[in-house]
């Protein structure tokens, strides 16, 4: 950017504007905080020279400690406004940059994760058949004695619930 231009929403909306903008205005605020600083010293050292009458011992310091804070407080306020104009291009790209690559990859692992549960809903049918027939089989005629637990309850001809799970497997 020029000394004259304005920077705008369409400047930082560029690849790296956002990290040109944030370091010229950092750059800009720690020379305005390092000005209030060194105003700073000298204002609060001659408000330090300034003696009334009555004062006791350390009463000069204390006032002027007293009335330069609002300075100190400014210095502080651009201090924090440089760590935040700092952030902003690290906030940009984490909102703007990353999110929608997260996003992207949530929604694919999503996905797989879908799948994979439709294939074990799958396979649970089929293992639950297979088990429920061995189960019957067993309980139905164990030994071949007769002396079963069990007895199918469907004839030949008709079709039953196991025979309803062996085709569906």
């Amino acid at each position: 950017m020029t000394e004259n231009a304005r920077w705008t929403s369409d400047h930082l909306m560029k690849p790296g504007g956002t990290a040109l903008y944030g370091a010229q205005q950092r750059e800009r605020l720690r020379q305005m905080a390092d000005e209030v600083r060194a105003l700073l010293n000298e204002y609060r050292a001659d408000l330090e020279n300034i003696q009334i009458e009555g004062d006791k011992p350390f009463a000069a310091r204390i006032r002027a400690y007293l009335a330069s804070r609002p300075l100190a407080q400014l210095e502080n306020d651009l201090r924090d406004a440089v760590n935040h104009a700092g952030k902003l291009d690290s906030e940009f790209q984490k909102r703007y940059v990353e999110l929608p690559k997260k996003r992207a990859e949530n929604a694919e692992k999503k996905e797989l994760e879908k799948a994979r549960k439709k294939g074990l809903s799958a396979a649970r049918t089929v293992n639950a058949a297979g088990q429920l027939n061995g189960l019957t089989s067993a309980l139905a005629e164990p030994t071949g004695d007769g002396k079963a637990v069990l007895k199918k309850t469907g004839t030949d001809g008709d079709p039953n619930f196991l025979d309803f799970l062996e085709k569906r497997a």
